[in-house]
């Protein structure tokens, strides 16, 4: 275990790099060792929500009868996906999998919104206009197979701690193809119509693939949103400027901090300095044992915030959705002890603490959530997520009018009635 960290470092767990498609004794090796791994060192084995020995009475045969290469990495994808964690995935660059979920794509993006596929996008500023599809835009079919249909059969290929966080992946690889051109069909206001779109390789027409990870994407990390509310950009935040970013927003009447993004820097003492007038707990942690394997013990809870006689006193409101994960979802923790600090968006990905890697045959890497993460009252975050205070989704109507309907919400709780 990580002497400072505690969470579990697997050392002695070889790869066999040189089998591409390890024989049936290797491909049950794996199943075998990703197992123990769960069953001794996970922290969260008791909310994986399955029977963790009825799964590998399933998976035994499963591996078994796997025929090639891929259908390994498929069939460990799976079991992966078991587990429902969204740290854990099969972390590779492999082409056999990127040419099985298709190697190019047309320059717009998609999230599930209403539960519907919805164009929320364009990954580059020429093609995607020139597929004449407009944000707003629900995709119902795919080459004539209804969205819900392939939504069915992805599913249980994209490990995710929840729901909405496997659909979070799915809508990045929904259009994925092999073809030049994709038939959809799409429903605009009340028409259907047939579109034929161009697909591209991303990475060699450069589309800016990043635009899942950042909502307004300010050149700065703050700004004002009126001038009696703050934002702050916690996806390109550096801790030594907040110093003055706190100076300008002294005044304000409340301050929104969006975490619908990955943190650039690790804020969460520095910031809850400048917001709490005194030290508060906001979380503790589980950890394994090596010597004594499935044995979990707590830790003393953590605290965030100092003395300070002249904190903000603005409302703090943060922004949280399916995108917020691990450090996220840590950071939103340590917000939300600022007293009166509300939670506006919706469920997050439900990963939060350190990871722990290792590998699995067939040069195949892996992780998991190596801490247990909670709340000082013993709530649980992973799965669950960060549940907001104000459940808020995005809406159709809010995508095609150009909306940002979380931060609307949130100005609205600090202007008041």
């Amino acid at each position: 275990h990580d002497p400072n960290i505690g969470n579990p470092k697997f050392l002695h767990e070889n790869a066999y790099p040189q089998f591409k498609y390890p024989d049936e004794g290797y491909r049950l090796l794996s199943l075998y060792r990703f197992w123990n791994i769960i069953q001794y060192f996970f922290p969260y084995r008791d909310v994986i929500g399955e029977d963790w020995t009825g799964v590998m009475r399933e998976f035994i045969p499963k591996m078994a009868k796997v025929t090639d290469a891929l259908n390994y990495k498929l069939c460990t994808r799976e079991l992966i996906g078991r587990v429902h964690d969204t740290h854990a995935n099969l972390w590779i660059q492999d082409e056999a999998l990127r040419a099985y979920f298709g190697n190019l794509r047309p320059a717009v993006q998609v999230k599930f919104i209403e539960n519907q596929a919805v164009v929320t996008g364009y990954y580059h500023a020429e093609q995607g206009p020139k597929t004449g599809l407009l944000p707003g835009d629900v995709i119902t079919a795919i080459e004539g197979v209804p969205v819900e249909e392939i939504v069915k059969k992805k599913l249980p290929l994209y490990p995710a701690s929840n729901l909405p966080t496997q659909m979070r992946d799915i809508a990045k690889d929904l259009l994925r193809t092999n073809a030049s051109t994709l038939h959809l069909k799409v429903r605009r206001d009340n028409a259907v119509t047939d579109f034929e779109v161009a697909c591209f390789d991303a990475v060699k027409e450069k589309f800016k693939m990043d635009i899942d990870w950042a909502y307004n994407q300010p050149d700065s990390c703050y700004r004002l949103l009126t001038p009696d509310i703050g934002y702050l950009y916690i996806g390109n935040i550096k801790s030594d400027l907040l110093p003055g970013i706190m100076e300008k927003f002294k005044d304000t009447k409340g301050l929104v901090i969006d975490i619908r993004n990955y943190p650039s820097d690790f804020v969460v003492f520095t910031l809850t300095t400048f917001l709490k007038s005194e030290p508060s707990q906001f979380v503790y942690f589980t950890n394994g044992h090596a010597e004594n394997p499935g044995l979990f013990t707590t830790t003393e809870s953590i605290e965030c915030g100092e003395e300070n006689p002249n904190p903000y006193n603005g409302k703090v409101v943060l922004l949280m959705n399916e995108i917020s994960q691990s450090s996220a979802e840590y950071h939103s923790m340590a917000l939300r002890s600022v007293p009166g600090a509300e939670v506006v968006g919706s469920t997050t990905a439900g990963a939060d603490g350190n990871v722990s890697r290792f590998s699995l045959p067939g040069g195949l890497n892996s992780m998991i959530s190596g801490i247990g993460v909670f709340y000082p009252n013993g709530k649980p975050t992973q799965r669950v997520g960060i549940v907001p205070d104000h459940l808020v989704l995005p809406t159709i109507a809010g995508v095609k009018a150009g909306k940002d309907e979380l931060l609307e919400y949130a100005m609205k709780l600090i202007q008041g009635p």
